[in-house]
């Protein structure tokens, strides 16, 4: 396997930002399929996106399926072209993936890529992939701040909501409709099936930061017609806002996005116990 810790010119951000990427395809051929697509991981907020090489055992997970790995650093930006400063959502959905395809030669075709994040990182590969279906054929959303408009909303007259969300949507923390996850998936469900990506959430139940607006989120889901939208899962067990509850959510949504029984693989080698001699 190959990682490559990238720092890029990006004329979008004015600045140069870095990019971790993984590669399997070093390995033997007996060992690892062929590339099947690839996966831009989104991290959390107040996070480095090299965490998910560090925290999760995502890169075997990759290994095992031929998946390129793509983890962009995007500061705080809840993934948007913040009020006051850079423009992410830009640089994700046009910049980034024209630099990716001239300099390593990732594809972009839509059927063989995807997009996940975790917390901050949910809400914006659910933003990413509800409002550009045209570059992502699957989300994953792992507890998610789904909600952001009841989150902030709730949390008005406290500084740290004001300090988390202005630099991002303004001093006024409106939650611009083409920004809100409620809009963007009804909008989606108007698509033809064949053009909608496939959608897959998580959250931990004792997860007191997002569990209840991801359960929101999840009735919401429930109350569109399943003729209109039926590509989505939703998947809930004991877990808390940390890394082991996002290492096992990435395997439910490789499993979910490739079709190929990969959680049942992993649930055998999970379960398999060692001989003590």
């Amino acid at each position: 396997m190959a990682y490559i810790a990238a720092r890029i010119r990006s004329i979008v951000l004015k600045k140069t930002v870095n990019v971790d990427l993984y590669f399997p395809n070093d390995l033997p051929e007996e060992t690892v399929p062929k590339i099947n697509g690839v996966i831009t991981l989104l991290h959390g907020y107040n996070n480095c996106n090299t965490d998910w090489f560090h925290m999760t055992s995502v890169c075997r997970y990759a290994a095992d399926n031929g998946l390129i790995l793509v983890a962009p650093f995007c500061d705080n930006s809840f993934y948007n072209d913040m009020v006051h400063g850079g423009d992410y959502f830009k640089y994700i959905t046009e910049e980034l993936p024209v630099l990716l395809e001239k300099m390593f030669n990732i594809p972009k075709i839509r059927d063989n890529n995807y997009i996940a994040g975790i917390s901050m990182g949910g809400y914006g590969a659910m933003l990413i992939g509800l409002s550009r279906p045209d570059l992502y054929a699957g989300i994953g959303c792992f507890s998610g701040v789904v909600m952001l408009d009841m989150l902030m909303n709730m949390g008005r007259d406290m500084d740290e909501i004001k300090d988390t969300f202005g630099p991002v949507f303004g001093d006024g923390l409106t939650l611009p409709e083409d920004k809100n996850l409620v809009h963007l998936i009804n909008k989606v469900s108007e698509m033809p099936k064949n053009e909608q990506p496939k959608i897959f959430l998580t959250a931990g139940k004792q997860d007191n930061a997002v569990y209840h607006v991801n359960d929101q989120y999840k009735m919401f889901l429930s109350k569109i017609d399943k003729e209109k939208l039926s590509n989505f899962k939703c998947m809930e067990w004991d877990g808390l806002h940390e890394w082991n509850f996002w290492d096992r959510s990435i395997v439910y949504a490789v499993d979910f996005f490739l079709e190929n029984s990969y959680a049942e693989k992993k649930h055998k080698d999970w379960q398999t116990q060692p001989n003590v001699i």
